[in-house]
């Protein structure tokens, strides 16, 4: 039984859009989370901060301060790039969240004091004005936001190219597979009756040369039994032989460049974009250094709620009202409303928090809607609508590649059955006309009242025989006169309903050999139910789904077995159908459902 599914995208863990924490771990714990990208960003972070406060506390040029700053990462960026080598060395195929937040924390911590120190009087940082500890936490929770949002995008970038890479890959296998189909059946049938032609047309020519002339009886039956020694030992293993069907093998897939993704024409549904858990986390992101710094205050703390869970409602209901028809746009028009929606939520929640803190402790000494604050947690959010944009054009991807294995799968079950079909053609051309041929050439040999005219009639068959081998000239009946055959075959002992719905009749009736192989499944699933299931009653049917037939026959007999036995019948449906299965039924019996393109 073939059964194929493809998972498509993670399962979110919540109805805000947050992934699970499996897809969490592989976002902010992979290699890429330490990447030159992420330790690049961690720099220029890490120099705005160390500059802003050094022009804050030291009143002195630019070009010192700058030069000073530039001293302050010299050791944390060092720090990264050892913890990213030895890591590296190691292996790092498992998620590493816990060695990603230290590496990073440990970074902006050394990055601070020690910068601090290195280049203001100690009594200067001691000082209320200098609020090292407040801007310590702060610092450190800009760069870790920055810094993970920046690793997860360089994942999620990394994951769209391998994605695209495979979806090029199997595009143009798909593409070769189908152009080359029945191109390449043509020539395997071709070469397939030459082949069998080649095997039997010596030994047939053989015998009609010994047909010639009169026969005495002696020489008639020494024909008759060279004729007999031909069917055992050379017509019945040829059939066996062509029956079999080959076994197809694809070529692996071309290793493909990443795709390169164009911003301003791939177009992408911007409201799967939007993600209102992380503008959540992101808010409290921003409120929880105030916090921590200001003490405990009921009544930030509940401003900070209600403010944060107002804007994740009022983007749940823009998600919502988004009219369908401007929902895909190209991805740098979508990028840029995320950003938008982004910055106008991180400000509206940080501005009404700080109305409260100024009314509860007047200034806040965390306040960051300064020109700098705003700057940095813009550049937050644009890298938090980029991750969004990201994610949502990988699900994109992981789609159109579920839809192409799909695709390939049928035409690789199409391929099956025609092979099947033609190797089964051939096979019982041989086993049918040229067996019959020689068989009824020796009893026409063997019998004492032969006449000139039946010697003459055995040659023409043998004939017809080599013709039938080279030409199929099989008629295949239509689905109900197939059936109603079926049906009166076993009348006597079984009943049999059969039900074929008017799609699967049209699309039959248009393809003969997917009707050759319908009729050939129901004729094997019924002789199968009653013959090894001891059935009594089968109900047959056929439904017509798209370009695929599905074929159902349930009985009443004594269900699958226990420890069943794989034979020629499954090896069958293994050959001709896309996915099979045969279960017990509830009320007693078995049923067999077949899927066949």
């Amino acid at each position: 039984m073939r059964v194929t599914s493809q998972d498509i995208a993670p399962a979110a863990s919540s109805s805000f859009g947050i992934p699970s924490r499996a897809r969490l771990s592989v976002l902010l714990g992979s290699s890429t989370a330490l990447s030159l990208p992420v330790i690049a960003a961690f720099f220029v972070v890490g120099y705005a901060l160390s500059l802003s406060y050094l022009k804050l506390v030291i009143v002195e040029s630019w070009l010192t301060a700058g030069i000073e700053a530039l001293l302050t990462l010299i050791i944390p960026c060092g720090f990264l790039l050892i913890v990213r080598a030895v890591a590296n060395r190691r292996g790092w195929e498992q998620p590493r969240v816990a060695l990603v937040l230290v590496s990073l924390s440990v970074a902006t911590l050394l990055r601070s004091p020690i910068g601090i120190i290195a280049v203001t009087e100690w009594e200067f940082v001691r000082s209320d004005e200098a609020n090292p500890i407040g801007r310590v936490v702060i610092s450190l929770f800009i760069t870790l936001g920055i810094s993970l949002t920046l690793g997860a995008s360089v994942r999620l970038a990394r994951e769209r190219g391998e994605a695209r890479a495979v979806l090029l890959a199997e595009q143009a296998r798909l593409r070769e597979l189908v152009e080359a189909t029945d191109e390449s059946l043509t020539q395997a049938e071709s070469e397939l009756r030459g082949r069998a032609s080649d095997l039997l047309e010596p030994t047939i020519s053989e015998i009609r040369v010994l047909l010639q002339g009169g026969l005495s009886d002696a020489e008639a039956r020494d024909v008759s039994a060279r004729i007999t020694e031909v069917v055992n030992e050379v017509v019945r293993p040829t059939s066996r032989e062509l029956a079999a069907s080959p076994t197809f093998v694809l070529r692996a897939l071309d290793p493909q460049q990443p795709a390169v993704f164009k911003w301003l024409s791939d177009r992408l549904d911007v409201t799967r974009a939007i993600r209102p858990g992380l503008v959540m986390v992101l808010g409290w992101l921003i409120i929880t250094p105030g916090i921590l710094i200001l003490g405990p205050d009921w009544r930030v703390l509940g401003a900070s709620f209600l403010a944060s869970l107002s804007i994740v409602l009022v983007l749940l209901g823009v998600k919502a009202i988004w009219p369908k028809g401007f929902r895909r746009m190209p991805a740098a028009l979508g990028l840029g409303i995320l950003a938008f929606i982004y910055v106008l939520s991180i400000w509206a929640t940080q501005s009404i928090v700080e109305q409260v803190g100024d009314s509860a402790a007047g200034q806040a000494a965390w306040s960051t809607t300064s020109w700098r604050g705003l700057a940095l947690w813009g550049v937050l959010a644009f890298l938090v609508s980029v991750l969004a944009m990201l994610d949502e054009h990988g699900r994109q991807n992981r789609a159109s590649l579920a839809e192409l294995n799909v695709e390939l799968e049928e035409v690789l079950a199409r391929l099956r059955r025609e092979a099947w079909l033609l190797h089964r053609t051939v096979a019982l051309a041989v086993h049918g006309p040229v067996q019959s041929a020689l068989v009824s050439t020796a009893m026409r040999l063997s019998a004492s009242d032969r006449t000139e005219d039946s010697i003459n009639d055995a040659r023409r068959r043998l004939d017809e025989a080599l013709t039938a081998i080279e030409h199929d000239h099989h008629e295949v009946p239509s689905i109900n006169d197939a059936l109603a055959d079926l049906t009166g075959l076993w009348t006597p002992v079984v009943q049999i309903k059969a039900d074929v719905w008017p799609s699967a009749e049209s699309r039959l009736a248009g393809n003969t050999g997917l009707r050759r192989c319908v009729i050939e499944i129901c004729r094997e699933a019924a002789s199968n139910a009653i013959r090894h299931g001891r059935a009594t009653a089968l109900d047959i049917s056929l439904i017509g789904m798209g370009e695929t037939i599905v074929i159902r026959v349930s009985d009443d007999g004594d269900g699958v077995p226990s420890e069943s036995i794989a034979g020629l019948g499954e090896a069958m449906l293994d050959d001709t159908c896309l996915r099979w299965s045969r279960l017990n039924r509830p009320d007693g019996g078995a049923e067999l459902t077949a899927y066949v393109v």
